[in-house]
C-alpha cells in the first residue's frame, strides 16, 4: 500500500509541466524525437495506436514516455489526430511522429482509422494523456503470442495526482476499483478493458467489426474499448488481465468528468450492474 502513495521516479521524469509547448527546451524535443525513432518500423509486428484531440497540454508528456519504450519486437507508433484545433499536429510534426488526420469527430472514428491503416499483428491501444513504462506492451504481446485462446488483454493503472486529488485518496479509489476488477473478471471481463492500456490482434479486431460508433454515441461517448473487447471475446476467445511489472499512469480527468471520486465509483458500479 505504501508504494501506491508515491509517484515513481520514472513517471515524474515525464510529467514535466509547460504552459506553452513552443517554450519547451529544443534539446528536450530533440531527445523525444530521437527516442521515438525506434517506433517507426516499416515491417512492424506491433502497432501502437493513440487518438488525440486537442492534447497540446499533455501530449509531450505521453510522447516523452513512449520515447523510452524498449520494445522486444519491431514496432510502429501512429497518432490519430481527431480534428484538433490546437497545437497537437505541430507537436507531432516536431517530434517526428507518424500521424493521420481524421475529421469525423469521435474517438471510435479515430481508433478505427488507426486500426485500418496499421500493419502490426498486435495492437497496443493507448491514449494521449497517459504515461507509459519502458516495458509497456512487451508482456501483453508475449501473452497473446503464447495464449492463442486469449483475444484481448489489459493491465492495471494508476492516476497521476493533481491539485484536486492526492495519491492517498486516489490509491483508495484504485484499490476499490481493482476489487471490482477481480469480481467482474469472472463474468464481465470486458468492462475492465480500458482503451489506454490494452492489446489485441489486429486481424481479429477487424473481423469483429472494429469500433462501434453507434454504441459509443448511445452510451454518452464512453465504453468503445470494452465493447470491442466484448465482441472479441464472443468471436475469438477470452479476455485476461496480465500482471505487468509496471503500471500505466493516466490523467485523473476521467474522474473529474464524473464530478467526484464517489460519483466515479458509483458510475463504475452502475455500468457493471447494467450489463
Amino acid at each position: 500500500m505504501l508504494k501506491r502513495l508515491t509517484v515513481p521516479d520514472w513517471v515524474q521524469r515525464h510529467t514535466f509541466s509547460y504552459d506553452d509547448y513552443r517554450s519547451v527546451d529544443p534539446v528536450k524535443i530533440s531527445s523525444i524525437r530521437l527516442g521515438l525513432g525506434k517506433l517507426n518500423s516499416s515491417t512492424p509486428a506491433v502497432s501502437i495506436i493513440i487518438p488525440a484531440y486537442n492534447e497540446e497540454k499533455c501530449l509531450l508528456n505521453t510522447l516523452s514516455s513512449l520515447s523510452e519504450l524498449q520494445p522486444t519486437l519491431p514496432t510502429e507508433l501512429i497518432v490519430v489526430n481527431n480534428n484538433s484545433t490546437d497545437g497537437t499536429q505541430e507537436i507531432l510534426d516536431k517530434t517526428g511522429v507518424r500521424s493521420i488526420m481524421v475529421q469525423q469527430q469521435g474517438v471510435t472514428y479515430a481508433r478505427q482509422a488507426g486500426l485500418e491503416m496499421t500493419k502490426g499483428k498486435y495492437i497496443l491501444s493507448g491514449d494521449a494523456d497517459s504515461i507509459y513504462p519502458p516495458d509497456w506492451g512487451n508482456e501483453f504481446v508475449a501473452f497473446l503470442a503464447k495464449k492463442t485462446e486469449v483475444a484481448c488483454v489489459y493491465g492495471y493503472y494508476s492516476f497521476i495526482p493533481t491539485h484536486r486529488y492526492g495519491r492517498l485518496i486516489l490509491s483508495f479509489h484504485e484499490l476499490a476499483a481493482e476489487m471490482f476488477f477481480k469480481y467482474r473478471q469472472r463474468q464481465f471481463p470486458f468492462i475492465n478493458v480500458v482503451g489506454f492500456n490494452c492489446a489485441f490482434r489486429r486481424e481479429q479486431a477487424l473481423a469483429a467489426g472494429g469500433y462501434d460508433h453507434a454504441f459509443f454515441h448511445a452510451n454518452n461517448n464512453r465504453g468503445e474499448d470494452g465493447y470491442l473487447a466484448m465482441k472479441l471475446a464472443e468471436k475469438f476467445g477470452a479476455i485476461e488481465q496480465v500482471p505487468t511489472t509496471n503500471r500505466v499512469w493516466t490523467s485523473d480527468r476521467r474522474l473529474l468528468e464524473d464530478g467526484s471520486l464517489v460519483r466515479a465509483f458509483l458510475n463504475r458500479v452502475k455500468r457493471h450492474a447494467a450489463v
